[in-house]
């Protein structure tokens, strides 16, 4: 069959007209599909506030996108601003000493800023426990004033707790045998240094005899068990006493009493 010279030119006409359409339409879809990678790759903005069950902002909570290392701490008027955070679903953690723990999934929408209002629930206030000899401390603490702090926290029960006793029971050679039976707690090791592990805590602090050392774990794993009187572990952003979190992001902290504390009371 024999196309004419004018049916040729339309076939060719019709052909090429097909062919930019087709190379158009592969254009936009790459275009969109572009945009749409870019979009999702662009980093948002979460804000929270935080209060109480009143509805009283809480400054210094703790926020955190779980997982990852973005955190932050509320202002005076409980918001917080957390910079580039990925796109899609992701955990809000929210702690404040005091108050239960508060954990949120959020989905992140590409290039925005997402706001959130949370309210913390208050721990159960422990009432106040009287420190008796005759009841909580040992008769030969009785007629001092020795470790009554460590025996009403140990009252309290917020923490894990080790007394004269307990250390003496374990027969430990080291002082981190001590804490190997401690939950969400491990020993790890740089060589053969060892050091505290807790889990999903970054921040640990340690005290002997009521004073933050500044090498915690070199100083703590200097100590023979026979020097120890007394250990408190706390793991636990809202169970950590205040004494002991000078930080509002410190979440873990050993509390060691050394035989000689507290000699001359």
């Amino acid at each position: 069959m024999r196309v004419s010279e004018s049916g040729f030119a339309k076939l060719f006409s019709v052909r090429r007209a097909s062919l930019v359409l087709a190379i158009a339409a592969a254009t936009h879809s790459a275009a969109a599909h572009a945009q749409q990678l870019q979009q999702s790759q662009e980093p948002s903005i979460v804000v929270a506030f935080v209060t109480d069950t009143s509805g009283r902002p809480l400054e210094g909570a703790d926020v955190q996108v779980v997982g990852t290392s973005l955190h932050g701490s509320t202002d005076n008027t409980g918001r917080v601003a957390l910079l580039a955070v990925p796109a899609g679903k992701a955990v809000l953690r929210v702690r404040h000493i005091g108050f239960a723990e508060l954990t949120i999934p959020i989905s992140v929408t590409p290039g925005t800023l997402a706001d959130g209002r949370y309210k913390l629930q208050p721990i159960t206030e422990v009432k106040k426990v009287v420190v008796r000899a005759s009841e909580l401390k040992p008769e030969r603490y009785a007629k001092t004033g020795k470790f009554d702090e460590f025996y009403r926290r140990r009252a309290e029960g917020n923490g894990t707790f080790m007394t004269r006793e307990d250390i003496d029971n374990r027969q430990a050679q080291k002082s981190e045998d001590l804490l190997r039976m401690v939950t969400g707690v491990r020993i790890r090791y740089r060589g053969m240094t060892p050091f505290v592990q807790f889990l999903r805590c970054e921040q640990v602090n340690v005290y002997i005899d009521g004073i933050r050392s500044h090498d915690p774990f070199r100083d703590f794993f200097a100590l023979s068990p026979l020097d120890i009187e007394a250990i408190e572990v706390y793991h636990g952003i809202a169970t950590v006493p205040p004494e002991f979190s000078p930080q509002p992001n410190d979440c873990a902290a050993i509390v060691v009493w050394t035989r000689w504390h507290g000699a001359d009371k």
